[in-house]
């Protein structure tokens, strides 16, 4: 009877949280359908006068804008909150516009623009890297809090001037975008602060009641978080700092992120020409393979087509494994012209591997992991000279 409650009440608890975000998203649904609908209905307060068909009209592109807005005053939360901490501000993506720091010849680093290509940084990303080890499991609960907390003060500061400003006027435009702007900033901040697991990613909530808590989970979301920023702002594979990981990796805690440490391990080892103890990480991913999102899941059987083709030169493997690999918009392409070079060398199309090679090298560009991108980048360009080496004369 203990063993069994023991085992469901983790289920309970997770539709108790989906059926709460559900009956959050249908409460805020509502609301700002029926806002939209009382405005296109022509509902308005009493002393304002008849709005025309063509202002109407006029606000969907409006609410598009305000979407826009209250994601980069989210994001912005998140790096004004890493700073104050102490953190370097790397990088904020939001919809289809980035600013990242970079370096420039003389070595110095300049915030840069960039077009954001990627999907799954379109929702917004904000990126600050740690500078030591000191009081980090604190310093990341106030960064992680910094955007929940810029999405209620704009709600609440949109809602009062709409409230004491706005609400009885005849300005449609300005009545709508200060009562849009507090309503859709609102549902920013309850999505993000509500702690939940969803589609194999912790909201802000999630991640910050793990990090209070303290223990595993906190251990690993912290070695997580560190990885990451360090990988994301550039820092190859060989260069990480891997002793949080091996530590982590050597407890066997039980924790859905724990795929991910061994692919930055196998990154690691790989980096470091190691590829018998990489295979070993990239074989406990695959063990775990259900704790990684369905969308990037390819990304785990690419990297295994490759090593299959490239370190074992086992084609039937490499292309079963890429058979396995369900391509989506969230996938990045170098990872799959990698693997389709390799196994064409394999196969002898040598023209075919060096076109792929190539396609890889170009879209390198626009991996968010920008520390694989320099190895990955030194790899292809050996491997297109090896390819032109074995070429006849």
């Amino acid at each position: 009877m203990s063993n069994r409650t023991s085992e469901t009440s983790p289920k309970n608890k997770k539709n108790l949280t989906r059926f709460i975000l559900v009956l959050l998203m249908l409460a805020g649904g509502t609301l700002f359908g029926y806002l939209i609908g009382g405005y296109l209905r022509g509902g308005r307060p009493a002393a304002a006068p008849t709005t025309p068909t063509q202002y109407k009209l006029l606000l969907l592109p409006m609410v598009f804008g305000i979407i826009f807005l209250v994601l980069a005053i989210h994001e912005l939360g998140h790096v004004f909150a890493g700073i104050s901490v102490g953190f370097e501000f790397r990088m904020i993506t939001v919809g289809p516009f980035m600013f990242r720091k970079e370096a420039d010849q003389s070595g110095k680093k300049r915030l840069r623009f960039r077009w954001n290509t990627r999907l799954n940084a379109m929702g917004g990303l904000a990126l600050c890297l740690p500078k030591s080890d000191h009081q980090l499991r604190s310093k990341f609960i106030k960064f992680i809090a910094g955007g929940p907390l810029a999405s209620l003060f704009l709600a609440l500061l949109a809602f009062a001037v709409y409230w004491f400003f706005y609400r009885g006027t005849s300005s449609f435009f300005t009545r709508s975008f200060w009562a849009f702007t507090a309503l859709m900033s609102g549902l920013i901040f309850l999505t993000t602060i509500i702690p939940m697991r969803s589609g194999g990613f912790f909201s802000d909530g999630g991640r910050m009641l793990n990090l209070f808590r303290g223990g595993p989970k906190a251990e690993v979301d912290l070695a997580i978080l560190t990885s990451t920023a360090e990988a994301t702002s550039g820092i190859r594979p060989r260069e990480m700092n891997m002793a949080p990981l091996q530590k982590i990796l050597e407890r066997n805690y039980q924790h859905p992120f724990i795929p991910y440490l061994h692919l930055y391990m196998y990154a690691h080892l790989l980096d470091w020409n190691k590829p018998d103890e990489a295979w070993n990480h990239l074989e406990k991913t695959m063990e775990a393979i259900d704790s990684v999102p369905t969308g990037y899941q390819a990304m785990v059987w690419l990297e295994v087509a490759f090593y299959q083709a490239y370190y074992q030169q086992n084609l039937s493997e490499a292309e079963a494994y890429f058979q396995r690999a369900k391509i989506s918009a969230v996938i990045p392409k170098n990872l799959i012209y990698k693997s389709e070079a390799v196994i064409a060398q394999l196969k002898g199309d040598i023209t075919l591997a060096l076109a792929k090679a190539q396609a890889a090298l170009e879209a390198l560009p626009q991996a968010m992991d920008k520390g694989a991108a320099i190895a990955e980048k030194e790899w292809l360009e050996k491997f297109m000279s090896e390819v032109n080496d074995s070429l006849p004369n």
